[in-house]
């Protein structure tokens, strides 16, 4: 048996002396290790280790007789092992056979992950040496990120013949990286323990479909999100000849597209059966969609979350929905009826949000009254409800104000209040205070609703958090609802020379933290959108 070098052991005794446990007995062998080993094993002081990972261990595991390094369970050397830095780890294999042995085990490299992007690698001037090294060692990794340009990639031989089984392989690919990392994705399919890819187009990518369909027709991973920041050209249901054997995915996420069209349908289709999560994007200004670009499968009998414009087919869904958002555009008019039936149909839906690209301006703008659907249910049991009208663009497009103050999704939300018994939290993208929803909210209306989150547009009346508050729709909103809490996004109080008929009255002054001096400066350097928050009015 291999035995490392030791020095002057520490009795039991002598341990519980100092009032210790059985990391004491664990810490003498520290003293008693080569000075290289030695710090690794101080489980207490060294590392920050799980309560059981310490104390865990039986004291019938220690006798009361001084201990050996190599009396220590296998388990324990790899727990620290774990904490231990890659360099050193490849280091131990010099030291004696056991730890060399346990240095290379799967179990202490199964949490490891190696460069996240590609700055990580290029600040790195050893990067490629330490690369080769572990590829060739190393029997397991977490997560393992892999650029890819051609097959005349230096490293390319290494990715695609390694040992090494990696659980999460992020791939960035880009001119000629399709095929090599197609043969990657292969290999690691091999080992056995893939279970998530993340794919990142960089340019234009030669043979895509060569990769897409690799990846569509892998029956061992879990998790695909693709990201495509460039077209991917050349693909078509023709070039994606590749069946799936036996469904395996319960993530899904890529931006469809009528590029990306072909690929989406493939992975739907063929993961149909096991996919929980299905996140297409919403609308894109390089590449519009319409209901004629995608079309989801008639059964999707696991799928919880979904997210995507109004596509055919999704009342087909409903049973098992729990979360969805919809982002509704004006091509997508045909796709409204199937959106309302699936929000009629969904009695398991706890979490909605309605999502309008370009903000509706008028009652006639498409999906202004899916909210509706809702009630049509009978007892809807949805609990979070979000009316974003463009939210993002609209915060930001103040200068482009064409003074349009009318929110049409208001009324149909009014009318379905009282049929949405289980709602506790609801936000909203408004012009003007919406006093009539405000009015409308009463325990009888709204018995569940806990918080109600407002979101003015573009600075139209919307001034400070005080000015709401002196509001009358506010103050009988706050008075029949003592429970319900009301926030707004908004400023606490009016900057110097711009304050509001409340904010000059002086009163409710310290509702809110506030430096009175705060000016507003025509430059820009001070304004209000930089103290902007969703303030609790109260």
């Amino acid at each position: 048996m291999c035995r490392c070098e030791k020095g002057q052991a520490v009795s039991q005794p002598e341990a519980e002396q100092k009032g210790q446990g059985p990391e004491a007995e664990v810490a003498s062998l520290a003293a008693a290790a080569p000075l290289r080993i030695a710090p690794l094993f101080d489980l207490k002081t060294q590392f920050d280790l799980p309560q059981k990972a310490q104390h865990g261990a039986s004291r019938s595991r220690f006798p009361n007789t001084a201990m050996e390094l190599e009396q220590l369970p296998d388990e324990v050397v790899m727990l620290v092992l774990g904490y231990v830095a890659v360099d050193d780890l490849f280091a131990f294999r010099l030291v004696c056979k056991r730890l060399g042995g346990l240095a290379l085990h799967p179990g202490v490299w199964r949490h490891r992950r190696r460069a996240t992007d590609r700055r990580t690698i290029s600040n790195d001037p050893d990067g490629p040496k330490k690369l080769c090294r572990l590829l060739r060692l190393a029997p397991r990794l977490a997560s393992l990120y892999v650029p890819v340009e051609s097959t005349q990639d230096h490293h390319f031989p290494l990715y695609a013949t390694t040992r090494c089984a990696v659980r999460r392989l992020n791939l960035d690919v880009s001119h000629a990286g399709s095929v090599p990392a197609a043969l990657i994705v292969r290999n690691q399919e091999a080992l056995g323990h893939l279970t998530v890819v993340v794919l990142t187009f960089f340019s234009t990518v030669v043979d895509a479909a060569v990769l897409l369909g690799t990846l569509a027709s892998t029956s061992v991973l879990k998790k695909l999100e693709v990201r495509h920041g460039w077209l991917v050209d050349g693909l078509s249901a023709g070039s994606l000849h590749y069946s799936v054997a036996r469904p395996s995915l319960t993530y899904f996420k890529c931006h469809l597209t009528s590029d990306t069209q072909p690929f989406v349908d493939l992975v739907l289709a063929g993961h149909a059966a096991t996919l929980e999560t299905v996140d297409l994007g919403g609308p894109r200004h390089i590449s519009h969609i319409t209901t004629s670009t995608g079309c989801l499968p008639a059964c999707m009998p696991n799928l919880r979350d979904l997210n995507c414009s109004l596509l055919p087919g999704m009342e087909t869904l409903a049973p098992s929905l729990t979360n969805v958002t919809l982002h509704v555009t004006p091509e997508m008019r045909l796709g409204v009826l199937g959106a309302a039936e699936m929000l009629r149909r969904a009695s398991k839906l706890r979490y909605l949000t309605l999502k309008y690209c370009p903000a509706a301006r008028t009652s006639a703008y498409v999906g202004v009254d899916l909210v509706e659907a809702l009630a049509l249910s009978g007892r809807s049991a949805v609990q979070v409800l979000d009316i974003d009208n463009d939210r993002e663009n609209e915060l930001a497009d103040e200068e482009n104000d064409d003074g349009v103050e009318y929110l049409p999704q208001l009324q149909p939300l009014v009318r379905a209040l009282p049929s949405l018994p289980a709602l506790r939290h609801l936000m909203l993208s408004v012009y003007v205070p919406p006093d009539e929803l405000l009015l409308a909210i009463t325990p009888q209306t709204a018995p569940a609703l806990r918080e109600l989150m407002l979101y003015p547009m573009r600075w139209l009346p919307a001034r400070c958090a005080h000015d709401w508050r002196h509001k009358d729709s506010v103050q009988t909103l706050l008075s029949r609802n003592p429970v319900l809490k009301f926030s707004v996004l908004t400023s606490p109080y009016c900057l110097k020379g711009q304050r509001c008929g409340a904010c000059a009255q002086g009163c409710h002054n310290t509702l809110w933290e506030w430096d009175w001096d705060l000016e507003f400066d025509e430059h820009g350097d001070v304004n209000r959108s930089e103290f902007q928050d969703l303030i609790h009015i109260r």
